[in-house]
């Protein structure tokens, strides 16, 4: 059956500092696309944020790989932030491949939806947590797994106005590392993990300074520092940059969140609170 249909897929923070590229949050911004049977390709973006001139576009990419040579309608109206760490990428791959196989009436599963993004994307944690919803790890081997997030915790991203391009995020970093930098690595996500999930402070606040990855792009945006000082400073007992930066996701009990938020905002960036329990829909 050939109809009209719809797909969404939120914005995602991944990393949260050091586990990289096995962790993913999916926040409450989202993508929506409609897609109809046409008689050639065409894409119409109507949302808040919107591909510049020349960028690739991942909705028309991902409804092709979808579906291949049947053209279809696209209009996309999107509210996640683009290059900015907020996984705009993956949402617009999850909500355009969705999209276009409902509107061919194909499955479009969850598992079939990760599968398309995540070859995409190139990395599982931002596809994964843009289809489950809520807090989702990448295991080394075998499928996205949900896991519980303590509810003491509450989120807040700082998006700055500036942005950073995944790839040019990804060619700073080093192809090897020494090994005491990779035990302190493992140590510090073990305590993310399991601070996620408890919501103890001292887990949290022992998760931080990231060698991997945020160490070596520090000097990409000097904002994501700043930020993170502001977030420290107010009272957060976690703070991360969100992807490949420059948003900066911070965690926080109920009565210092509003602190962060607030000074977010004195500094200037926009601020997304809270994590999103749904996933494609």
């Amino acid at each position: 059956m050939n109809e009209r249909a719809t797909a969404s897929a939120p914005a995602t923070s991944a990393n949260l500092g050091p586990l990289f590229d096995s962790l993913g949050l999916a926040l409450a911004p989202r993508c929506v696309v409609h897609a109809e049977p046409a008689s050639d390709w065409s894409v119409d973006h109507v949302g808040e944020h919107r591909l510049a001139s020349g960028q690739a576009d991942g909705v028309i990419a991902a409804a092709q790989k979808a579906v291949g040579d049947r053209p279809l309608s696209l209009e996309v109206d999107n509210a996640v932030p683009i290059g900015r760490g907020l996984g705009s990428s993956a949402a617009s791959f999850v909500a355009g491949a969705a999209a276009a196989l409902r509107a061919v009436g194909e499955d479009a599963s969850p598992n079939r939806v990760y599968r398309i993004a995540t070859e995409m994307e190139g990395h599982a944690d931002q596809p994964a947590a843009a289809v489950y919803g809520g807090l989702v790890l990448v295991p080394a081997e075998g499928m996205p797994i949900r896991l519980p997030f303590h509810p003491s915790l509450r989120v807040v991203i700082a998006v700055p106005e500036t942005t950073q391009p995944t790839h040019e995020a990804r060619a700073v970093l080093p192809d090897s590392y020494e090994r005491a930098a990779v035990i302190r690595s493992a140590a510090r996500a073990a305590s993310l993990a399991a601070g996620l999930i408890t919501g103890d402070p001292d887990l949290l606040a022992s998760a931080h300074g990231d060698e991997i990855h945020e160490a070596p792009r520090q000097h990409l945006s000097p904002e994501v520092g700043e930020l993170m000082e502001i977030a420290r400073r107010a009272g957060a007992i976690h703070t991360a940059r969100s992807g490949a930066g420059p948003s900066v996701v911070s965690l926080a009990t109920a009565d210092a969140s509003d602190n962060v938020a607030a000074g977010f905002k004195s500094w200037g960036a926009q601020v997304i609170e809270g994590v999103e329990p749904r996933g494609l829909v």
